[in-house]
């Protein structure tokens, strides 16, 4: 018969794992709490992304220098910069 500590003597590998996850579900809500007490302006730090951004492909797109290929490829690393995801139909490694 196995017991209570035959379970405990094999999560001990997983020991490991559920305390990471523990501590990020922590430092999660802790965040969440402290957020509520604090103002963000979320849209205008997303328009202040978003403008960088935007300007960032304009320059891309109007520099004559880069082929089609290179523009859609200086685009994607500006959309990795920020962080927005663009698919993965650009990537042809």
């Amino acid at each position: 018969m196995r017991g209570f500590g035959y379970a405990l003597f094999n999560l001990r590998g997983n020991e490991m794992n559920i305390k990471v996850e523990l501590l990020k579900n922590y430092i999660a809500d802790f965040i969440n709490y402290r957020i509520e007490d604090f103002d963000i302006d979320a849209s205008q730090i997303a328009d202040t992304t978003a403008i960088k951004a935007l300007s960032e492909i304009q320059k891309v797109i109007k520099n004559e220098s880069y082929t089609d290929f290179e523009v859609v490829e200086e685009i994607i690393l500006i959309f990795e910069k920020y962080k927005i995801d663009a698919g993965s139909c650009h990537d042809f490694c």
